[in-house]
C-alpha cells in the first residue's frame, strides 16, 4: 500500500483546511471525523504506511486512549498529535506511548509540515526494516524442527561434534543439518545466520 497521511479529526474545519494543504502538497491524504471510521475503514489493510495526525479528544474513544491501546497495531505508521487542549502531562503522556510528536492547536503550520514530512520518512524506513523482518521470518518458518535444534545450537557457538553428542545424531547427519539450515536460509556462513537471528529477535 502506498503512503498517506491519515487524519483523524472531529472538527471538519481542520480536516478540510489541514487536509487541502496537504493535498496541494502533493500528499495522499485520507481523514476521518473518528477513530471508529479509521479503523473501520483500514482494519483489513496492510500495516499502514505514512503518518497519522491524530487530534485527542473526539467522540468514542480519545486520541491517547487509542495510541495506548491500539497504536501498536501500526508498528510502520508515526503518530502526530494534536491537541486544543495540551498541557505538561498529555504531551508525556503521548510521548511514554510512542508518539512522533505533539501540537498544540491552533496548529504552527510550517512545523507541523516538516514533522508530517519526518514522519512519513520515517515510515518508509520502518517499512523497509519490516519488509527485511518478512522475509527472514518466511526462510526461518522453512526449517524442520530438527534444523531448528542444529540451527539454536549452531548460533550457540557449538560444534558439529557437540552437536552431535547433544542431540544424539552422527556428526555427518549434524552436517547434513547445518548444510541444510545454511541453504534454506539463503546464508553462506554462520556468522551471516548470528547476524540474521539478531536482526529477527531484535525489540
Amino acid at each position: 500500500m502506498s503512503a498517506k497521511v491519515w487524519l483523524v479529526d472531529d472538527d471538519l474545519s481542520v480536516r478540510e483546511s489541514l487536509g487541502f494543504l496537504l493535498r496541494t502538497l502533493e500528499y495522499d491524504v485520507a481523514d476521518f471525523a473518528d477513530l471508529a471510521s479509521f479503523e473501520a475503514a483500514t482494519s483489513a489493510q496492510e500495516p499502514l504506511r505514512g503518518c497519522l495526525l491524530l487530534d485527542v479528544r473526539m467522540p468514542g474513544i480519545s486520541g491517547l486512549s487509542w495510541l495506548a491501546e491500539k497504536g501498536e497495531r501500526h508498528p510502520l505508521l508515526p503518530v502526530i498529535i494534536m491537541t486544543g487542549h495540551g498541557t505538561i502531562e498529555a504531551c508525556r503522556r503521548a510521548f511514554r506511548q510512542g508518539a512522533f510528536e505533539f501540537y498544540t492547536k491552533p496548529l504552527e503550520i510550517e512545523p507541523l509540515l516538516e514533522s508530517v514530512h519526518q514522519a512519513m520518512h520515517e515510515s518508509e524506513q520502518r517499512a523497509q526494516r519490516w519488509q527485511a523482518q518478512q522475509i527472514l521470518q518466511s526462510r526461518f518458518a522453512l526449517l524442520s524442527v530438527r534444523e531448528n535444534e542444529v540451527m539454536q545450537l549452531m548460533i550457540a557457538g557449538q560444534t558439529s561434534k557437540e552437536i552431535a553428542r547433544d542431540l544424539s545424531l552422527s556428526p555427518r547427519t549434524v552436517e547434513a543439518h547445518r548444510a541444510a539450515v545454511l541453504t534454506k536460509l539463503e546464508m553462506d556462513n554462520l556468522a551471516q545466520l548470528i547476524h540474521a537471528w539478531q536482526q529477527l529477535n531484535q525489540v
